[in-house]
């Protein structure tokens, strides 16, 4: 772990953080030798030293990691990405009593090597299991003759533990730390070299939450995977629970937060006596005959638009001027005057027309039948004057 206080800028190159153990830096100078040897033979041996050589230097690669020093979180052990986050039983290996969270994390060949502290504390108990020469990659963590290595670390406010797996062939999994060691969170305690599976154990019952979610980077020693911190509304009222259960009053409380919930789901906002009254409905039985047959009688009057009403009232005006303006004709139709002309002249009688302004009861017929004789005689003595 590197010391957070020290200044970088006497540094040449302050973002190179990365080295190699010393087994690795000597054990590719072992295999380019090899290989130089073989060269001597033919030369394409070469290669048969200098590719495990390449493969032994990124195998031991380290880096300089910043661990966050507070006592709310819980940091990734290596590098690698998150697999999976699910609640499920710990290993009997971790003694862990109830359901515990995993966080599985998939490392890569060529990521670093050193297996960090989680959390700052005891280490109660770290075994490694060596593997099968045959399980030369680790393709899945549950796969059998993988070297595995567990530890479990505590302190007063939390207990985590993990479990690596990796390849069986060679020194995979070395451990720097014994049990019963009082470590520091974010420092070596052991090493993984070229890659594998990393599972890490919180119990489930343990306060705060995980933060990370599959797919998400991570930086051994650096990034957060638990934030004691962190609580939901959920285990507050669960914990809340608990404690009446504990006093007696569980039930009953219980029953009284159901009530107040469903009160206050199903009853509605309170609204004024005025608009209640409005809104009520009137009953026909309690008004008088003559009300309640005008109120059902009365069609609802229908409100015309204020441009509507005012485009009719134009139009309305507009009809009244042409038919007043419009002018009588004075001549008839080329059909009628067809007919006065051939209608003989009629000369009412003194007598006859004096009976008929004296005979009340005559038909109406008649005197209407009379009555357009005379039209058309006027309009042919007309017609003959405009002619001559």
């Amino acid at each position: 772990m590197a010391d957070r206080d020290a200044s970088l800028s006497h540094k040449t190159f302050p973002w190179f953080r990365s080295g190699f153990d010393l087994e690795g830096v000597v054990g590719f100078l072992a295999a380019w030798l090899l290989g130089i040897l073989l060269a001597m033979l033919w030369e394409p041996l070469f290669w048969l030293g200098f590719i495990p050589g390449v493969i032994i230097l990124f195998a031991t690669r380290t880096a300089e990691r910043v661990t966050p020093q507070s006592v709310d979180h819980v940091t990734s052990p290596c590098d690698g990405v998150v697999v999976s986050v699910e609640e499920t039983e710990a290993p009997e290996g971790l003694r862990m009593a109830g359901p515990a969270v995993r966080i599985r994390i998939a490392s890569s060949p060529v990521s670093t090597n050193n297996v960090h502290a989680p959390i700052a504390g005891a280490i109660d108990r770290i075994e490694c299991t060596e593997g099968e020469p045959k399980a030369v990659i680790a393709m899945k963590a549950e796969s059998e003759g993988l070297a595995r290595l567990s530890a479990v670390f505590s302190n007063d406010n939390i207990r985590a533990g993990f479990v690596f797996a990796s390849g069986g062939l060679g020194p995979r999994l070395v451990t720097k730390s014994d049990a019963g060691d009082r470590v520091a969170k974010g420092k070596t305690v052991a090493t993984r070299r070229l890659g594998g599976w990393c599972d890490v154990y919180i119990p489930a019952r343990s306060p705060g939450a995980c933060i990370v979610q599959p797919g998400r980077t991570l930086t051994g020693g650096e990034t957060i995977l638990w934030d004691l911190s962190l609580t939901s509304v959920a285990s507050e009222t669960q914990n809340d629970y608990a404690a009446q259960a504990t006093a007696g009053s569980y039930s009953d409380n219980t029953a009284t937060v159901a009530t107040t919930a469903a009160a206050a789901v199903a009853s509605p906002e309170v609204m004024p006596e005025e608009l209640v009254e409005a809104d009520a409905p009137v009953d026909e039985a309690d008004l008088p005959e003559s009300e309640a047959y005008a109120a059902d009688s009365q069609p609802t009057p229908e409100v015309i638009p204020a441009p509507v009403e005012a485009e009719a009232e134009a139009a309305v005006q507009a009809t009244e001027e042409d038919w007043i303006t419009e002018p009588t004709p004075e001549t008839l139709p080329p059909e009628v005057a067809e007919e006065v002309s051939e209608t003989p002249d009629f000369e009412p009688d003194a007598d006859t027309s004096s009976d008929a302004e004296g005979d009340d009861g005559e038909d109406p017929s008649t005197m209407f039948e009379r009555l357009r004789q005379q039209a058309r005689r006027l309009a042919g003595e007309d017609d003959d004057q405009e002619n001559r």
